[in-house]
C-alpha cells in the first residue's frame, strides 16, 4: 500500500511538473536570432546576369566561366566594378533585363526579337566557334536603366583596352589554350562591333 501511494504522488507531481513548463512556455519569448539575408553578408543586386552557356563541342567545359572573366576584366580597365550573376536559366536572365531588374543581359543577340534589337545596345565581345558557325556572346544593354549608357559606354573602352594591351589574348589562350585562339579574333570582334576604330 505504501508503495501505490509513493508511486501515485510521483506520478501527481509529474504531471503538475509537466502542466507547470507547459503554461510557462506559453508566455516566453524566443531570445535567439531570426534568421534573415543580412546574416549571410550584404546582398547585392546584380548589375549584369547571363545563363548558362551550353558547350558547342560534348566533353568540353561551358564558356560561361570564360565571358564573365572578360567581362569582369573589361570592366576593371575602365575603372567599374558591377557585380555579375550567371542565372540558372536563359528565361530568368532576360526576364531579369526585360523587367529593368539588370542593366545588362550576358547571351546572345538572337535572345532580343527583331523590333526589340534597336532598343538595346550590343556589345559582342567573344566568338564562339569558327566562321561562318561562329554564335556571338555580347553584353545587351538596357537603356531604360539609368546605368546603361554608362556601363555600355565603360565596357566598349574597356574591351577594347584590354585587346590592345594582349590581356584578352591572355584570357582566351588560359581557357582554350595556345594555339587554338584564331589570328583574326580582333577582325571578327570588329565586324559584329562596326562603331570600333
Amino acid at each position: 500500500m505504501k508503495f501505490y501511494r509513493t508511486s501515485s504522488a510521483w506520478g501527481g507531481m509529474t504531471r503538475l511538473l509537466t502542466i507547470f513548463c507547459l503554461v510557462c512556455s506559453w508566455s516566453a519569448e524566443a531570445t535567439a536570432p531570426r534568421i534573415t539575408s543580412q546574416l549571410f553578408g550584404e546582398e547585392k543586386k546584380a548589375d549584369i546576369v547571363g545563363y548558362q552557356l551550353a558547350p558547342l563541342e560534348a566533353g568540353t567545359k561551358s564558356d560561361s566561366e570564360l565571358a564573365v572573366k572578360i567581362v569582369t576584366e573589361a570592366f576593371n580597365a575602365a575603372g567599374k566594378t558591377p557585380v555579375v550573376d550567371v542565372l540558372p536559366s536563359k528565361q530568368l536572365a532576360t526576364y531579369a533585363l526585360f523587367s529593368n531588374e539588370a542593366v545588362a543581359l550576358m547571351g546572345n543577340q538572337q535572345d532580343l526579337i527583331a523590333k526589340e534589337k534597336n532598343q538595346y545596345p550590343v556589345v559582342t565581345f567573344y566568338l564562339r566557334g569558327i566562321s561562318p558557325s561562329e554564335e556571338p556572346v555580347s553584353l545587351i544593354f538596357n537603356k531604360q536603366n539609368p546605368r546603361g549608357n554608362e556601363l555600355n559606354h565603360a565596357f566598349n573602352e574597356g574591351l577594347q583596352k584590354i585587346i590592345k594591351s594582349g590581356k584578352y589574348l591572355e584570357i582566351l589562350e588560359g581557357y582554350l589554350g595556345k594555339g587554338h585562339v584564331p589570328t583574326d579574333y580582333v577582325t571578327r570582334l570588329k565586324h559584329h562591333n562596326p562603331g570600333w576604330k
